[in-house]
């Protein structure tokens, strides 16, 4: 009868050299993990967000000497519409014209989601183009739709949307998906230089040097309004409110 004698052997050899083996791996763990986990807290923590801070933000804005401003990663007094879509190329900026009930035209940019820093929000702007061109590009216009405030909404045609997107970016108003009380703003944005409450109780932050307007509903039953101007036209955003 044949002995299973050198099959034992082998086998027990085989659990030897596996039980070396994860003794070794063992020990090379044991000796490797602190200094992995040293390295991925120094690479993600406080210190390193530090060094590396968030841009874009809604409060971080760089006013110019020459009354412009930077918000957003979007020059207010030299950008255009042309350098929003550039800035979220995943967006899709859609471009129309806005007829008010005065008969008045504004060519307005929106964007649906974006995300500046860690914040989410819709996003709709204003591009600055004389009468005339306005006028002309109305007539043009491919759809026109009416909407629930009073004004209509304009389509403009595809020749008239690539000319649209050289115009200058005038003001830009940014709706947070997050709502947030007055403390939280003034956190943000710091104490307002002016401070008015509308008719309809809505309460109204203002940052003349910035070019900024919060509007906040004080039951918070609706979401912040920010709009944002280059400094220097800050009237525009001012003048309406002490109607």
């Amino acid at each position: 009868m044949p002995s299973n004698e050198p099959t034992t052997r082998l086998g027990t050899g085989r659990m030897v050299a596996l039980l070396l083996v994860g003794t070794l791996t063992f020990l090379v763990i044991a000796l490797v993990a602190p200094w992995v986990w040293q390295t991925f807290r120094s690479a993600s923590g406080p210190a390193a967000m530090a060094a590396a801070p968030l841009a874009g933000l809604p409060w971080q804005i760089e006013r110019r000497p020459d009354g412009s401003s930077l918000v957003f990663g979007l020059d207010l007094g030299h950008g255009t519409l042309q350098q929003v879509a550039t800035r979220w190329p995943d967006e899709k900026l859609e471009l129309a014209l806005v007829r008010d009930p005065q008969g008045v035209f504004t060519l307005e940019g929106y964007l649906e989601n974006i995300r500046a820093g860690f914040v989410q929000g819709k996003m709709v702007l204003t591009g600055a183009a004389d009468t005339a061109t306005l006028q002309a590009w109305s007539e043009r216009a491919t759809h026109r739709e009416p909407q629930p405030s009073g004004t209509w909404r304009l389509t403009l045609n595809p020749q008239d949307q690539a000319t649209a997107l050289a115009a200058p970016l005038a003001g830009l108003v940014f709706l947070p998906a997050a709502r947030f009380d007055e403390a939280t703003a003034v956190e943000r944005f710091g104490p307002a230089p002016e401070r008015l409450t509308t008719q309809d109780g809505t309460v109204h932050l203002l940052y003349p040097e910035q070019g900024v307007v919060i509007a906040l509903d004080p039951q918070e039953r609706a979401k912040p309004v920010l709009q944002y101007v280059a400094p220097s036209a800050f009237d525009r955003l001012r003048a309406p409110l002490k109607r």
